[in-house]
């Protein structure tokens, strides 16, 4: 008996919920929802490429300090300062292993850019087709109701009531 009656309740709530469900309104909204999400991926996308480039100029400034040290250590061989030349070596050898891990990062941050483009190129061509889906199917939505309106206005005429009184009306006067 319970069952019945809570089957019963949700079913007039079913009722309710589809009466005041607009279709073309919601499609409307998804299509805003759609659009409202293209600038958060743009700022996620453009957070990524920032990276890269932050990485890229880390790279950069690491191996302008490795032709510095490497010219520096030369040097400093070419004039017989073996004990200044073992410091930059040392220095060398620090920035080396520091560069590694740089790279690391920007091999795996390029990537990601990457991902990232192909993702938000993936998701606009998507966009695109759910909005000119749902654009289509809202045109046609109106276009059905413009129709209805007009053949419930046709039906409306009744041409019968007139005939019979055109056919009244001159019977009456051929009397």
């Amino acid at each position: 008996m319970w069952n019945r009656l809570v089957r019963v309740f949700r079913s007039f709530a079913g009722f309710f919920i589809s009466v005041a469900e607009d279709p073309e309104l919601i499609l409307e909204q998804n299509i805003r929802g759609m659009n409202d999400q293209v600038p958060r991926m743009n700022e996620s996308v453009a957070m990524v490429k920032a990276n890269v480039t932050l990485l890229e100029k880390e790279e950069v400034k690491y191996r302008n300090e490795l032709s510095g040290l490497t010219a520096r250590v030369k040097a400093a061989i070419q004039n017989g300062r073996d004990d200044l030349a073992a410091s930059f070596a040392v220095q060398l050898e620090s920035l080396k292993s520091a560069l590694a891990p740089t790279q690391g990062q920007l091999a795996t941050t390029r990537a990601a850019a990457e991902k990232a483009d192909a993702v938000k190129k993936a998701f606009l061509r998507e966009k695109e087709r759910k909005t000119d889906e749902a654009t289509n199917a809202i045109r046609d939505n109106r276009r059905a109701q413009w129709q209805k309106k007009v053949a419930d206005v046709m039906e409306q005429f009744e041409v019968g009531g007139i005939s019979a009184t055109h056919d009244e009306m001159v019977r009456k006067i051929e009397e």
